[in-house]
């Protein structure tokens, strides 16, 4: 139904597309965001740009059948400017991507810390249920484990990892391997280590993990002692917390939250966030207009100008569907089969 909504034109393709979004929003910022795709935010900043595309191609255009005639300078000064105002709209555009990403895969959370300091505990103790397996001998995990979890009107994506160990054997390394990976693609990192211990404890990698901004800093096993007001570390007040009993844990949840805020986008009624195929259509969008920037700074004829901004136009019609690829759209509209 909704494949026939924008063949018959009742919405553009970005609408289309956040029906499938709400379908598939994990947290109430996805649907929010996906509510006001739906009710046409992206289309209409899209509008405006295809507009003033238009008006810049019109302008150049409308030399091609004089290719004596050169651009006058002050048609070349409207021209360079509308080309600017695009890269700079569009370049805005293109930084939500990162957000629609957070905001469609949930915001990548990664549990760090040395071996044995309960961060398989604090997972299971997050999501409600045992996901990992816990044993008192150190390095029982070896891969990385990810599951969801919902955090005020956020969704993250938990992942909890190999301990760092100082002193790895070649199994324990390959783990390590992966964690170090997680750890870079991470939008926030929470470092375990234990109530007891102090930050010259941990080695160089793990206190240069929470000196990082993306860091809260946990300390496990509240349960055993070292209770009262927590030390500081790197500049920052470290959350106590049991992961046996739960002591705790509701403050890290808030803590969590907060952090969460910080990936909020534009505010206001056409804020979007793109999609990865979004961000490919306007990037090739982007590469035109510099290619046709270019193209007018070295004073090159107004037919190959107006070429590239064609192409910077078709581009832009991708992301609505003002296009004639039939193909596309086909491979589309299949990932709406949801069954039943």
């Amino acid at each position: 139904f909704t494949q026939r909504a924008f063949l018959h034109g009742r919405m553009d393709l970005s609408q289309a597309e956040a029906v499938m979004d709400l379908i598939r929003a994990r947290s109430d910022r996805a649907l929010e965001l996906a509510g006001r795709q739906l009710r046409g935010a992206l289309g209409r900043r899209m509008a405006v740009l295809v507009d003033g595309l238009l008006g810049v191609l019109a302008r150049v255009e409308a030399y091609i059948d004089f290719p004596d005639e050169d651009l006058p300078p002050e048609d070349l000064a409207l021209v360079r400017t509308g080309i600017g105002s695009l890269l700079e709209e569009s370049g805005r555009l293109i930084a939500t991507g990162r957000f629609g990403e957070i905001l469609r895969g949930g915001i990548r959370t990664v549990i760090v810390g040395e071996p044995n300091v309960g961060k398989s505990s604090l997972l299971n103790r997050l999501v409600g249920y045992d996901r990992a397996l816990v044993s008192p001998e150190p390095g029982t995990t070896r891969d990385f484990i990810e599951e969801s979890l919902s955090v005020g009107a956020h969704a993250l994506r938990l992942i909890d990892t190999a301990g760092l160990n100082k002193t790895p054997n070649t199994l324990e390394e390959r783990g390590m391997s992966k964690a170090r990976e997680r750890l870079a693609e991470a939008e926030l990192v929470v470092l375990v280590a234990e109530a007891a211990q102090s930050p010259d404890q941990l080695s160089a990698e793990l206190q240069q993990v929470g000196a990082d901004p993306r860091t809260l800093i946990v300390l496990n096993k509240s349960d055993l002692g070292a209770k009262g007001t927590p030390r500081d570390w790197f500049g920052k007040s470290p959350l106590l917390l049991s992961a046996t009993t739960g002591e705790g844990v509701d403050a890290l949840i808030a803590a969590l939250a907060a952090k969460a805020d910080a990936f909020q986008t534009e505010v206001g009624p056409d804020a979007v966030a793109i999609s990865a195929r979004h961000s490919r259509a306007l990037e090739e969008a982007t590469s035109s207009l510099r290619a046709a920037l270019a193209k007018l700074d070295s004073r090159e004829g107004a037919e190959l100008l107006a070429s590239d901004l064609r192409a910077a136009l078709s581009a832009f019609g991708e992301i609505t569907g003002r296009i004639d690829n039939e193909r596309m759209l086909d491979q589309l509209f299949a990932s709406f089969c949801i069954g039943k």
